[in-house]
């Protein structure tokens, strides 16, 4: 059998040949990483520009006639200075909207089934007994949110209740706005729409639901939430004294946010501030393991899709995950709005200081604009 010889010179050539193929992998390789990267930050970058254009308007309109005059006597008090018809005045300064800004409502539905579903009764979406506006400001990189009284009095659109059928306003709770709309989409629209009237207006970028009968799922997903009750509760899964240290797991989570006594006035206030601290509770639980994890808000939508509606796509989840993996979120900048409780015929109505809910906007919304 004839051998075959290998000179140094084929040796050497087979080194670079392999060489070269090797250089070319790695060429290609890092090629397809680049592409996926710039694939990634266009996903992320869709989902950004997505949730901007979901705005339901350009800004709050808070503005009334006598804000430039409450600062300015007479525009050439400060020269060079143009009075701006977005800017507000209070307590001697100026402020416009931070249009950074982007804010979403979050609703707790009071409903008993376990999944989100279309209801054809008029009436039977389901209320939103929980309200929040979850407020992020890439300027400072934080999270604030203001809980909504579900008794606030505003006008409600009844879908299909005129005399037509026709849909008609009435004023009511705003809670009871949700129940108008079949209990998807168009309850949560309607129910976004009231807010952001609430607010002036106030630009939504997008709302999520959650029926509350999933709290329990969502809720020991995340080992439950320990914290010191806030008053006396006595249900069948829960019993505690106020100031008692308490792990809530299981329906004791739910009891925690959904028990009212309705006997007790003010019980609405009551059970919003529990709320509240339940929620600072579970979001700061969530931000820790957001951490460790990016892709949990995408995991967790996925597994509790069936409890919850919202007009928030992928890409934007991941944006807002990607985005608020940077954030702080200490649940102690968590407001309430300020007002009256009155007892109607049967159910307590609140409404808000109109003064106190514009000085809460300027402070959580806008930024000061330097005049001098």
């Amino acid at each position: 059998m004839s051998k075959v010889k290998f000179t140094g010179t084929d040796v050497g050539k087979k080194h670079r040949s392999l060489g070269k193929v090797l250089t070319a992998w790695v060429i290609i390789l890092a090629i397809i990483a680049f592409l996926i990267f710039i694939g990634v930050k266009v996903f992320l970058r869709l989902g950004y520009n997505h949730l901007r254009n979901n705005a339901t308007s350009l800004g709050p309109n808070i503005l009334v006639e006598s804000d430039k005059d409450s600062l300015f006597t007479g525009a050439t008090d400060v020269e060079g200075l143009v009075w701006q018809d977005n800017w507000i005045s209070y307590d001697g300064k100026v402020y416009e909207y931070n249009d950074n800004i982007l804010t979403f409502l979050i609703m707790g539905i009071d409903e008993k089934k376990d999944t989100v579903h279309e209801t054809t009764d008029k009436t039977g979406g389901g209320q939103a007994d929980a309200l929040f506006l979850a407020v992020l400001n890439p300027d400072t990189q934080d999270i604030k949110m203001i809980g909504v009284n579900r008794d606030t009095m505003v006008d409600v659109v009844a879908v299909g209740m005129g005399e037509n059928g026709e849909d008609k306003l009435i004023e009511a709770e705003i809670a009871t706005q949700h129940g108008f709309g079949g209990g998807m989409e168009y309850s949560c629209e309607l129910t976004r729409d009231a807010v952001s009237k609430l607010f002036y207006d106030l630009p939504i970028h997008g709302y999520l639901s959650y029926n509350l009968s999933g709290v329990v799922a969502l809720n020991d997903k995340l080992g439950g939430v320990t914290l010191n009750a806030l008053e006396d509760l006595d249900t069948k899964a829960l019993t505690c004294k106020k100031g008692e240290k308490v792990t809530l797991i299981g329906n004791a989570a739910y009891n925690y946010i959904q028990y009212r006594d309705t006997k007790k006035f003010e019980s609405a206030r009551g059970r919003l501030n529990r709320q509240k601290q339940y929620l600072s509770k579970l979001g700061k639980l969530t931000f820790e393991k957001m951490k460790k994890d990016i892709t949990l808000p995408v995991s967790l939508y996925t597994e509790f899709k069936d409890y919850i509606v919202t007009d928030l796509s992928v890409d934007e989840i991941s944006w807002l995950a990607s985005e608020m993996s940077k954030y702080e979120f200490s649940g102690d900048e968590i407001y309430t709005m300020e007002g009256t409780t009155e007892m109607g015929d049967k159910y307590e109505q609140f409404y808000p200081d109109k003064e106190a809910l514009k000085k809460l906007m300027i402070e959580v919304f806008y930024k000061e604009v330097p005049v001098n």
